[in-house]
C-alpha cells in the first residue's frame, strides 16, 4: 500500500505548491511573517501490507508569539507544536475523519476527495491570518491548555481583559474540578507577575 500513498501523496503536491506549501517528509509548509501554516499526513500504527489509513491533521504556529515570549521560533513546527491544532474533519465539517486505502482503491477518485477538503483548509487559513484571528482561535479550541501555551504572551501584549474573561468561562466550565486549584493558582501567579489584580472566581 505504500505506493498508492506514495502516488497520492505525488498527485496532490502541485496543489500545495499552488497554494504556497513546500513539502518535508510527510508535512507541507506555508510560511508568512507572523505565522506558520502546516498540513500533516499521519499514518495510522495499526496499518499493514493490505491497508492504509491515514489523518490529515492541520496547525497554525505564531512566530509572533515566540517572539513575544523571548523564545526562538520553529522553522519547521511539528503539527504537535502547533499553537493552534485541528483535523481536517473539524475544518470541514464534510471531510471524513480518516481516509483508507486498500489494493482496489481509485487513487483519482480518492484524490479528488482530499483536493475538496483541503480546499477548505486553505481557505480557513486564509481567514485566520492575523493576530487577532489566532487569539480567537486558541481561547476557543485550546482549553485549560491555553493557560500555559498563551496567557503570559496576553500579558505581554497588555490584552489582560481577554485573559480575564477566558479564565472565568473556564472556571464555569472546569471550576468543579479537583484539579481547577492549580489552575487557578497559576493563572494568578502569572497576573502579579505583571502586577495585575488576582482574579476572584468565586464572585
Amino acid at each position: 500500500m505504500k505506493e498508492k500513498f506514495d502516488e497520492l501523496i505525488a498527485l496532490l503536491k502541485p496543489l500545495f505548491k499552488d497554494n504556497g506549501f513546500s513539502k518535508s517528509a510527510l508535512n507541507f509548509y506555508k510560511n508568512t511573517s507572523n505565522f506558520i501554516y502546516v498540513i500533516n499526513f499521519q499514518k495510522s500504527s495499526w496499518n499493514d501490507s493490505a491497508h492504509t489509513r491515514f489523518y490529515i491533521n492541520c496547525g497554525i504556529y505564531g512566530s509572533l508569539i515566540e517572539a513575544a515570549l523571548g523564545k526562538e521560533a520553529l522553522s519547521k513546527p511539528k503539527e504537535y507544536e502547533c499553537h493552534f491544532r485541528a483535523r481536517v474533519h473539524e475544518i470541514s465539517h464534510t471531510a471524513t475523519a480518516y481516509y483508507e486505502l486498500e489494493p482496489d482503491s481509485d487513487v483519482a477518485k480518492i484524490y479528488e476527495n482530499l483536493a475538496n477538503d483541503l480546499s477548505f483548509v486553505f481557505k480557513f487559513f486564509k481567514q485566520n491570518s492575523s493576530e487577532e484571528n489566532l487569539i480567537e482561535l486558541m481561547l476557543d479550541k485550546n482549553g485549560l491548555a491555553a493557560i500555559n501555551q498563551f496567557y503570559e504572551y496576553l500579558l505581554i501584549k497588555e490584552k489582560s481583559e481577554i485573559l480575564a474573561s477566558h479564565a472565568k468561562r473556564l472556571y464555569t466550565k472546569y471550576g468543579n474540578e479537583e484539579r481547577w486549584v492549580k489552575f487557578e493558582n497559576q493563572i494568578n501567579e502569572l497576573l502579579r507577575k505583571y502586577k495585575k489584580d488576582k482574579i476572584n472566581f468565586k464572585e
